[in-house]
């Protein structure tokens, strides 16, 4: 016994150092965070908001509190673009004159422009959407409603039409109001109705605009604000499959941007939406989040084949061939849908078809429509293809033959004729018995 005791106190201290190795070695894999859940969005911070959206398919990709209130900023003046485009129509060339009082309701980023001035509605739209000019903005407002109070009433108005029940506008510019709120989806239901307007979208992708000499003021240049397309305020962020929209900044509200671009590989188009982003360590996180929203979706969004014309699903039997018993179908087109490159098709995609007719009869033109398949994925509908035939199959003439004297032998005719037949020849018979009885009877009463 105290031998027993002995051999174990010299095994503890082994024992003891290897648990402490598994031990060491397990804390790593269990500290390392779920790759499947970070690989699945974009790394999004430093922000109050975010949306990112593809056009093509009409589907918001990521999200983040796209719900939640937030100050609109430099975003408002989408939605000024927006309703100016509304209330000038074709007539952008309009002159407006610049007044005392439109000049006195600017604070913040302007052009200075002079009290006479006469500019046009599509300059005003180029100066505020290149370069988020304010004074720009209120001239607009003026001159298509009067007043900015009443140019903000047209902003709401449309806000309602364009079903935006979270954002209330209080002014034209984006300049800081408590009583004026958004959300990121409101923001990017916004932009989405910019991009529908020809030419407003174009505006926006300038890196710099040259604005014609006025009665006042000779040539002006101006360069865009938003560093995803112009490095002239900040540099660093430029981002070449940017096309357009917005950006800006107030102290209260801090960073917005509202960007579309287009992936050339994919052909592509997405809407990048950030809210209330914080400047940190000298980066703006609007443009860092925008960039990485847009370098993730480009790799983790695509169109995939999820049906190819060479892809077999099934077979129908083939009648009144001598040389081909069945016939195979086949998709009669590519069906490619969007969705995330991850997706394990063999897993996520199940099929289900239906057929014209149980059997075919020849002959069949390779190619001929004989039913259709139904994707799925995940348990939703994604795409129906007709299904065709692979092959021609020549008919047999005899074989044909026999069908028809088969269908004719099974026809209502057929079968009208013989029971007609049938009845006609016991009417004939019972007509010609009793006949032969009344003869009898008659040549019995002669005699």
């Amino acid at each position: 016994m105290k031998n027993h005791h002995t051999k174990a106190n010299k095994r503890l201290p082994a024992r003891l150092a290897a648990g402490l190795l598994c031990l060491l070695l397990l804390i790593p894999i269990l500290a390392l965070p779920s790759t499947a859940a970070e690989d699945s969005q974009p790394d999004v911070e430093r922000c109050s908001a975010a949306v990112l959206y593809n056009f093509e398919n009409d589907q918001t990709v990521y999200e983040y509190k796209s719900r939640d209130r937030a100050f609109p900023g430099s975003s408002v003046k989408l939605m000024t673009a927006l309703v100016a485009f509304d209330a000038f129509g074709d007539n952008l060339g309009t002159p407006i004159t610049v007044t005392a009082a439109m000049l006195a309701e600017v604070t913040g980023n302007s052009i200075d422009f002079y009290e006479g001035e006469i500019v046009t509605a599509e300059q005003m739209l180029n100066c505020m959407l290149v370069n988020s000019a304010n004074d720009a903005a209120i001239i607009l407002a003026h001159a298509a409603a009067g007043s900015t109070a009443a140019f903000v009433e047209r902003m709401n108005e449309k806000a309602a039409e364009l079903g935006l029940v979270s954002s209330v506008y209080t002014n034209v510019t984006g300049m800081h109001d408590p009583k004026m709120t958004t959300t990121a989806a409101d923001v990017a239901d916004v932009a989405k109705a910019c991009y529908a307007v020809p030419g407003l979208v174009d505006m926006t992708s300038q890196q710099k605009y040259t604005m014609p000499a006025t009665n006042l003021s000779e040539e002006r240049v101006i360069f865009n604000r938003n560093a995803m397309i112009s490095k002239y305020y900040s540099t660093g962020y430029i981002y070449d499959a940017v096309v357009g929209l917005n950006a800006g900044a107030t102290a209260q509200g801090g960073y917005n941007l509202a960007a579309v671009a287009k992936d050339e590989e994919s052909g592509l188009t997405y809407l990048a939406v950030v809210l209330g982003a914080e400047e940190y360590e000298g980066f703006f996180y609007s443009y860092v989040n925008g960039r990485r929203m847009f370098d993730w979706v480009f790799d983790a969004y695509g169109y995939r084949a999820v049906l190819l014309p060479s892809q077999v699903i099934c077979e129908l039997p083939v009648r009144l061939s001598s040389t081909v018993d069945f016939v195979t179908l086949v998709p009669k087109e590519a069906l490619y849908v969007y969705l995330p490159t991850a997706t394990n098709l063999d897993e996520a995609v199940k099929y289900s078809y239906n057929t014209t007719a149980d059997a075919l009869n020849a002959p069949i033109e390779a190619g001929a429509e004989a039913g259709s398949v139904t994707v799925l994925c995940d348990g939703e509908i994604i795409g129906a293809v007709p299904l065709v035939t692979t092959a021609s199959v020549t008919r047999s003439e005899f074989l044909y033959f026999l069908e028809r004297v088969t269908e004719f032998t099974h026809s209502r005719f057929f079968k009208g004729t013989i029971a007609a037949i049938i009845v006609l020849s016991i009417l004939y018979v019972f007509i010609k018995a009793a006949l032969r009885e009344k003869r009898i009877r008659r040549m019995s009463g002669r005699r």
